[in-house]
């Protein structure tokens, strides 16, 4: 845990906030926190700044907060088919701690149907995975996250009327385009469609293409989706910080 992160409901009206659950554990036996030790701090969609430990017990740790600074945000989008539970859940906290505003999960021809009845897709264990993402990366904008259990609706009713930024990039191995031949103005949000290991099949590259996500490839190689999603994150991050090229 890099960034402490509370919810606006553990602060009370004079800035203080007592945790008994596995924040004050960590304050405790990892950090080693004591009284007037100062910490990097936010509340979840709210502000950051910092927190000072005021008391540290055996049942919790007590802290005051002052946190008043605007947090980063971000508007990039990703289109996730459904991978293996465990997989999953990592790749919901690494795109939390990437910035993604907006997860929205698809059902795509090779993800197995046993997937869909993994605890995984239960929203309070897949917050509680974003949290985690959070605290790594020191944000508190937690992403929104739908699934779509059916690609062909996905591509049909749900895409049109989603507010997808400009840019969108679909991650497929035998793309033409690679992704650093990609247009991307400074600080520009895109959004990224990634399919199962394996990857998706042609014809859901094709329906994603008519609704404007570029098939890209991210190198020679085929990626597991885990390692895509940093791979091809990457990419396009240093694209935005860049600049250089036309909106």
């Amino acid at each position: 845990m890099n960034f402490l992160l509370l919810h606006r409901d553990e602060v009370d009206d004079h800035g203080v906030a007592r945790l008994r659950d596995r924040r004050a554990e960590h304050l405790r036996t990892v950090l080693g926190a004591t009284a007037g030790q100062r910490l990097r701090a936010g509340i979840v969609d709210g502000p950051i700044g910092t927190a000072t430990v005021r008391e540290v017990t055996a049942e919790q740790v007590t802290v005051d907060t002052a946190c008043s600074e605007a947090a980063p945000g971000g508007d990039d989008v990703l289109l996730l088919a459904v991978p293996r539970p465990k997989v999953l859940l990592r790749m919901l906290a690494h795109a939390a701690a990437l910035g993604f505003a907006r997860i929205v999960l698809f059902r795509s021809w090779r993800v197995e149907k046993s997937h869909l009845q993994s605890t995984a897709l239960r929203p309070e264990v897949q917050r509680e995975q974003l949290l985690l993402g959070l605290e790594q990366a020191g944000r508190t904008h937690l992403p929104t996250v739908q699934f779509c259990p059916l690609f062909r609706p996905l591509v049909e009713d749900v895409l049109p009327v989603l507010d997808l930024p400009p840019l969108r990039c679909v991650g497929h191995p035998s793309a033409a385009i690679p992704s650093h031949e990609l247009e991307l103005a400074r600080g520009a949000p895109f959004a990224l469609a990634l399919g199962p290991d394996g990857g998706l099949i042609p014809y859901e590259v094709k329906a994603l293409a008519a609704e404007g996500f570029v098939p890209i490839a991210s190198g020679p190689h085929p990626l597991r989706t885990e390692t895509a999603l940093a791979v091809l994150w990457g990419q396009l991050e240093l694209l935005r910080q860049r600049g250089s090229l036309r909106p």
